[in-house]
């Protein structure tokens, strides 16, 4: 794949960029099932009474995984069938993402070549 002349919009297929989507939203249910996970070896050591609360909590973490996975699914069949001739503009949407690990990887699956001078902020945890 040859780059864009900088005055030319990048532009991926619609296809890869839905198989792109689909590999993050996969990871974001993975992510989600070890929450679900994590915060089930946490249930034992509550006492019997706050356990209805996060029990309620699990099941809230349990349905986004689904929902995710769905999701992805969704996606990755859309990007078998998806025509390769057909374009989905992404520099915008790439520019849109504030986790810099997200929107770097996503640039690579898409083919976007990388600046080697680019700084990518890999993004800040947030604790709440």
């Amino acid at each position: 794949m040859t780059a864009p002349a900088a005055n030319e919009a990048f532009t991926p297929s619609v296809a890869v960029t839905l198989d792109v989507l689909s590999a993050e939203i996969e990871l974001a249910a993975a992510r989600c099932i070890r929450l679900d996970k994590t915060l089930g070896e946490f249930m034992d050591r509550l006492p019997t009474a706050e356990r209805q609360t996060l029990t309620e909590s699990l099941h809230g973490v349990d349905l986004l995984a689904q929902h995710l996975t769905g999701l992805a699914s969704f996606a990755r069949t859309a990007s078998f069938t998806a025509p390769e001739d057909v374009g989905a503009p992404a520099d915008a949407a790439l520019a849109s993402l504030t986790l810099g690990a997200l929107a770097e990887r996503m640039a690579e699956g898409l083919g976007k070549p990388v600046a080697e001078t680019d700084d990518v902020d890999p993004g800040d945890v947030d604790f709440f």
